[in-house]
């Protein structure tokens, strides 16, 4: 048993829950961060609730932080009067692809108030696992 579980680490697991290197979710992360801020004027720090890798592509849904960890202030953004009437959420979801230039970003959905991501899966191609919990 101990040989197995040896032999699965040196060559890492597969599919969307598989564990993400640290470079790879750095950049992963960083490539997400850049639409957000260019759309919000500011860049928002984000607690990663689900991170999921499947060859090149990977989904990120995070929950929106300002940089000393606390919920992610929309004042001053596109989307401050929406979010001072309850309709914007603190989550983001990002769908990348990765190619010659590296990690980008395919869709996104800055304050959704509905699973923005539901049909993601159909519509850009993506593997339907990349969604699951």
């Amino acid at each position: 048993m101990l040989q197995t579980i040896l032999i699965a680490a040196s060559i890492g697991f597969a599919g969307p829950h598989a564990m993400i290197d640290q470079n790879a979710r750095a950049a992963l992360l960083e490539a997400a961060r850049a639409p957000v801020q260019a759309e919000l004027g500011k860049a928002p720090k984000f607690r990663v609730d689900q991170l999921h890798r499947d060859g090149d592509s990977a989904f990120l849904l995070a929950t929106l932080q300002d940089s000393d960890g606390r919920p992610f202030d929309y004042h001053g953004t596109p989307l401050a009067d929406a979010a001072q009437q309850g309709m914007v959420s603190r989550t983001y979801a990002a769908l990348l692809r990765h190619d010659a230039r590296g990690w980008q970003v395919v869709a996104k959905a800055i304050g959704p108030s509905d699973v923005a991501w539901e049909d993601w899966s159909k519509r850009y191609g993506a593997p339907a696992k990349l969604f699951a919990q």
